[in-house]
């Protein structure tokens, strides 16, 4: 039995060479949707690091005082027209990766538990400071690694083009199963690691909706993402360096 879904026959799948796209009439949500997470994110991720170099103990800067700037950057996404933030970013850079936009829920709602714990009288949870996640760097090092095959591609220096299968259903059972290595041979510890459940969430949106772009490496990556993974990854191995060992 076929089974259809956003209209497309998923039991023939397989059999199919072609690419896969979402559908069309889903797009401009979806980009307000994955732009005004972005932008929130942006907002509260500067608010933190203006908090963390002010070295006072409220978090992100003030609490309330960032989560309305982060709530106005939210509303100019969804401005109608030239008016919005979306409209412009979409035009510059399409659309945010899947992972991009679900890193970015993610602190938004991360950054609100948090303030309003610390308003309620809770205290603000602690950031982590040991060592990073050894699963958590691998996908940063992959994904890395993937910015660079990308780019490298598109001045043709492959016999075959990696962008372009990207398009075909092989590339994500391939994805799926190296993004689900680490979970059968570690566990548990491979959920602990920031952005590994965002990673495999993000697949499984594209395997759904074929989102962004119907092409599963701009679901995992995007230039603004892989800038941001550059700088974790130096971050996370600059100290092993460093150090006598």
């Amino acid at each position: 039995m076929n089974l259809h879904f956003n209209g497309l026959d998923w039991g023939s799948l397989a059999g199919r060479s072609q690419a896969l796209l979402p559908l069309a009439d889903s797009l401009p949500g979806l980009r307000h949707l994955a732009w005004s997470g972005v932008l929130a994110a942006v907002v509260l991720l500067l608010a933190r690091i203006w908090q963390r170099r002010r070295g006072t103990a409220q978090p992100l800067g003030g609490g309330a005082i960032a989560l309305a700037m982060g709530s106005m950057a939210w509303a100019w996404a969804w401005a109608p027209g030239a008016m919005g933030g979306a409209y412009w970013l979409g035009l510059a850079f399409q659309t945010p990766s899947a992972v991009a936009t679900l890193l970015a829920f993610s602190l938004v709602a991360r950054e609100c538990r948090a303030t309003w714990q610390v308003g309620g009288g809770g205290r603000a949870p602690a950031s982590a400071s040991g060592e990073p996640n050894p699963w958590t760097l691998i996908y940063v090092g992959g994904g890395v690694v993937l910015g660079w095959v990308l780019l490298l591609d598109t001045f043709a220096l492959f016999p075959v083009s990696v962008y372009a299968w990207g398009f075909q259903p092989p590339a994500l059972a391939c994805v799926l199963a190296l993004a689900l290595a680490p979970w059968v041979l570690a566990g548990r510890a491979a959920w602990r690691g920031p952005g590994l459940v965002q990673v495999w969430a993000a697949l499984a949106l594209f395997g759904l909706a074929r989102w962004p772009s119907g092409n599963v490496w701009d679901a995992l990556l995007d230039p603004w993402l892989w800038l941001l993974l550059q700088g974790q990854l130096l971050r996370g191995l600059t100290p092993r360096w460093r150090s006598p060992g």
